[in-house]
């Protein structure tokens, strides 16, 4: 056996115990975006409108520290 092969098998014996989940099954525990959260994450008006308004706090942020 080539020295690589080996260390696999160690890295595999010492990680028997860790069980792999499939994603977006109740058992990963993450929340699953719902339909109206997908159109907002990948509506190209909506995240303009939300760049501009990021931008318009952070210029009263930064003209208010500078006064």
């Amino acid at each position: 056996m080539s020295e690589e092969k080996k260390e696999k098998i160690v890295v595999d014996n010492e990680h028997k115990h860790v069980q792999h989940v499939e994603p977006y099954t109740p058992q990963f525990g993450t929340m699953i975006p719902s339909s109206g959260q997908k159109f907002m994450r990948t509506c190209v008006i909506w995240q303009l409108f939300r760049f501009i308004a990021i931008n318009i706090k952070m210029t009263v942020l930064i003209i208010k520290s500078h006064h």
